[in-house]
């Protein structure tokens, strides 16, 4: 096992992709640079997801032993505590699904049964039933398979996944291409927990596993980024075919996020929880902070600053993100955790 000093690299990996997210969402070089900004924004914010289902596989999976009733016990203590955080996102959400009109006549139970299962409720949002699904999937194959047939059946996943994605075109007006068509019936994405989470949380399991991050910290920041140029010229390639049905899944991705991820343990650093409430809630947030933003240059007219130059639009945007997420784990973590705690008390009394 590590030391726990080890892990503060990556909280300040994770930290840092929390910010790529945003970027994603608001195309920081948009208004100079709409070539670049591809790039930074359509391809390179890419690897911020697979981190965060990485560091879950390797901490979740560090704690199974084996034995059935220990594992199941930690599977379900972790579902139910996204599952709680889930809940308390979708209530977040409401009025800014009245706001965009989620609630209109195209509005049904089945819908809203598809976004909470596959796509989210928001757009950002899918991560987190990707997650509960991506973990139960998981699971089950850890427990059933060695570790090799474990990995391969992740693998084998996420190439379905691919298909239905970045490289849809490829499939296209052929039989399989029909088979997705039915798929996209029951999701928006084959970026979801079925096809894109096992991958990343099965890679996070194997670092659990073979510890092999204790390893050549050189080699891994040296294989990251020879990946990461790959994935780049992967996007460019795609993007110049036009394949893509949605740019959200690139095969170099997987060893780009890997060896990311393994080099973060030999970055110096203190582990600190409260700094890892802060990225989860960053992550969480910057919809809302999107909208804050833009909302407020409208009102102090300021739209030229805030809104039409990407950069500051996006720094304004990280901003406002890092004092409500302060606030949010605050909350979250003391007065609400406070109150289920006495709720619980009381149903026991």
């Amino acid at each position: 096992m590590t030391s726990k000093t080890n892990y503060g690299g990556l909280d300040w990996l994770k930290f840092f992709v929390a910010f790529l997210v945003i970027a994603n969402h608001t195309s920081p070089v948009g208004s100079f640079n709409p070539q670049l900004d591809f790039l930074i924004s359509g391809v390179l914010t890419r690897i911020a997801v697979p981190i965060f289902f990485m560091s879950t596989g390797f901490f979740y999976f560090r704690k199974w032993t084996g034995d059935p009733l220990h594992d199941r016990k930690a599977l379900y203590g972790y579902l139910k505590k996204i599952g709680k955080l889930y809940a308390t996102v979708i209530l977040i959400y409401i009025p800014l699904n009245v706001y965009t009109g989620y609630f209109t006549n195209e509005f049904t139970l089945y819908a809203l049964l598809r976004d909470i299962i596959f796509d989210g409720t928001f757009y950002h949002l899918w991560y987190l039933p990707a997650l509960i699904l991506g973990v139960l999937v998981t699971s089950f194959l850890y427990k059933k398979m060695s570790l090799l047939s474990f990995l391969a059946a992740a693998v084998f996943l996420n190439i379905i996944g691919l298909l239905g994605d970045s490289y849809y075109g490829s499939i296209e007006g052929t039989g399989i291409s029909q088979i997705y068509d039915v798929m996209f019936q029951l999701f928006d994405y084959t970026r979801n927990g079925l096809f894109y989470a096992p991958v990343y949380l099965a890679l996070g399991a194997l670092v659990a596993r073979k510890q092999t991050f204790l390893k050549n910290p050189a080699i891994n920041g040296i294989l990251f980024m020879m990946s990461l140029d790959l994935m780049l010229l992967e996007g460019i390639l795609l993007n110049y075919v036009g394949i893509p049905r949605h740019d959200s899944m690139y095969i170099f991705a997987l060893p780009a996020s890997y060896f990311l991820f393994q080099w973060a343990f030999s970055w110096k650093g203190k582990s600190n929880k409260r700094f890892r409430e802060w990225r989860v809630w960053i992550y969480i947030l910057h919809p809302i902070a999107i909208v804050l933003v833009r909302g407020v240059a409208k009102v102090v007219h300021l739209e030229s600053f805030l809104i039409m130059n990407s950069l500051l639009h996006f720094v304004a945007v990280c901003l406002v993100s890092i004092a409500m997420a302060a606030a949010a784990a605050w909350i979250y973590g003391f007065p609400l955790k406070q109150w289920w705690q006495n709720s619980s008390s009381k149903e026991v009394a």
